[in-house]
């Protein structure tokens, strides 16, 4: 996936590029009712604590039913940045935005930072990974 996402930093992104993420990361997991598409599940996706008969609620995302429609409004944020964001404060937001909305079953934290990682390279003009990555 990161190799697809390098190949594409200058690309804005689209419902299609994440699905195409997702469909790597989840690559032959049967578990999952949703691969490269949005959760469809009736059950709220909650951050929760405690023990099963007493949890605590940190946390619930959009409902399923929402996430089409708020994924929609962040990517268009994210694809007509503002000139007065730095990128940091971008990757930061971005991450942060997708994540709240948590859009799929599974591989949300991966696909999060590889948003982070496309909103810092894009900003500025480089990938951001690219001297941990490089050989030379």
């Amino acid at each position: 996936m990161m190799v697809k996402l390098y190949q594409s930093i200058a690309e804005p992104l689209t419902e299609t590029m994440l699905f195409d993420w997702h469909k790597m990361l989840m690559n032959g997991r049967r578990d999952l009712d949703d691969i490269d598409s949005y959760r469809s599940h009736a059950e709220s996706m909650q951050i929760v604590s405690g023990p099963d008969y007493n949890r605590k609620i940190h946390y619930e995302a959009p409902p399923s039913q929402n996430v089409a429609s708020e994924m929609s409004t962040f990517l268009d944020w994210f694809i007509t940045p503002e000139k007065n964001i730095s990128a940091i404060t971008r990757a930061a937001i971005a991450h942060l935005w997708f994540e709240s909305i948590h859009p799929f079953e599974d591989g949300n934290g991966r696909i999060g930072r590889a948003i982070a990682e496309k909103a810092l390279a894009q900003g500025v003009s480089v990938a951001a990974s690219h001297g941990v990555l490089s050989t030379g």
